[in-house]
């Protein structure tokens, strides 16, 4: 991570060590021992305390690895790195055991079912090209939390690029076209998984390292290879804004099913706009009909119409109180966002959450009509 010219310390000795070693370059050397001191933080106990054997709150990192293995442990250190002193987190050591888990089972499946394709970034499909331009916003995105010794967003940006947008939403969106031999959906999950590895591999070196060495196309070790750069040319906001929208799509049916108590198996009859893609409706499990019945709920496009998998009446009452629930959370908010007290004296993250909790309620309530 730290280029030559970096000092890697605590703040306890930044008087007592550091700043002599400045001033003793500058007087002796004419020119500073380094350019950048990074300052780690002090990883107290889960309750507060200081780490200490005698007050039997200390935490054998071997022992950490043991249980979650290293990747899961470097994964879940630098998550959790700030420039104050942090608790020491298991619900980030497990994040990281989770995200090594899935790597490996998201990597099984697209090398399992690639065939003979070669890594090659393909743009015919445009779910092809949106998971192409966010790759570049990731790439982009992790060099510069780094360069900025932003360790902690660094990891969790390329977790969610990971996690929510890579697997999440782009190999569901591709696995029928991978699971009929499409060359193409082979050959831009291998170019993407080649990346996702590289930019992985400075915080998860072990798991990156043995998925890359079954790569078909890999010529030398991962951690002797280059680290990813950005493509401009793959950048595509209006693509990155229409997939976007129609995931958003998925989003709210699913909301929608929730709220209305739908089995999740359920597969529920819909009159579809001919301009919404396949995936949405098979990703919202809904099955396209022309029949006239009066719709439940209309989502953009989409009209949801009653069926043997729901009970009408229920679904109506439910949304009703929901709505009503909401109107109640509006009117509080708007309440209380409207008191100059409030707003004047209450932290300015206080007011940005509650303004965040007013436009997340009205637009629910917009959404269900």
């Amino acid at each position: 991570f730290y280029p030559t010219d970096t000092l890697v310390t605590a703040r306890d000795i930044l008087f007592l060590w550091v700043a002599r070693m400045v001033m003793m370059g500058i007087e002796f050397v004419g020119e500073r021992p380094f350019d950048d001191v990074y300052i780690t933080p002090i990883i107290q106990a889960p309750d507060g305390r200081r780490m200490s054997k005698s007050l039997g709150t200390g935490i054998d990192p071997l022992d950490e690895i043991d249980v979650h293995g290293a990747d899961a442990l470097r994964f879940g250190l630098l998550a959790m790195a700030s420039t104050q002193d942090v608790r020491y987190s298991v619900d980030r050591i497990q994040q990281g055991r989770d995200l090594a888990n899935k790597m490996w089972n998201a990597s099984r499946l697209i090398l399992l079912n690639a065939g003979d394709a070669e890594a090659e970034a393909r743009t015919e499909r445009i779910e092809d090209r949106w998971i192409l331009s966010r790759l570049q916003q990731a790439i982009e995105s992790v060099r510069e939390r780094i360069d900025e010794y932003d360790f902690s967003h660094a990891a969790l940006d390329f977790y969610d690029f990971f996690w929510s947008e890579f697997c999440d939403w782009y190999l569901e969106i591709v696995k029928p076209r991978l699971y009929d031999d499409d060359e193409d959906a082979a050959a831009n999950l291998l170019f993407v998984l080649e990346q996702v590895l590289a930019l992985a591999h400075p915080v998860m070196p072990f798991v990156t390292e043995e998925i890359w060495g079954y790569l078909p196309s890999r010529e030398k070790l991962l951690i002797e290879s280059s680290f990813p750069t950005s493509d401009l040319s793959l950048l595509d906001d209006a693509t990155a804004l229409a997939v976007e929208a129609e995931i958003q799509q998925v989003r709210q049916v699913r909301r929608w099913r929730d709220l209305a108590g739908v089995p999740a198996g359920a597969i529920l009859e819909a009159r579809i706009g001919d301009d919404v893609p396949e995936f949405v409706a098979r990703l919202a499990r809904l099955a396209a009909t022309t029949n006239g019945d009066e719709a439940l709920t209309t989502i953009g496009p989409i009209e949801i119409l009653p069926s043997e998998a729901i009970d009408a009446d229920q679904v109506r009452v439910r949304i009703e109180e929901r709505r009503a629930k909401l109107r109640a959370e509006i009117e509080r908010a708007e309440s209380k966002l409207s008191n100059q007290g409030f707003v004047a004296k209450a932290p300015e993250a206080v007011v940005a959450a509650e303004r965040e909790k007013l436009e997340s309620y009205r637009a629910e309530l917009e959404d269900l009509g």
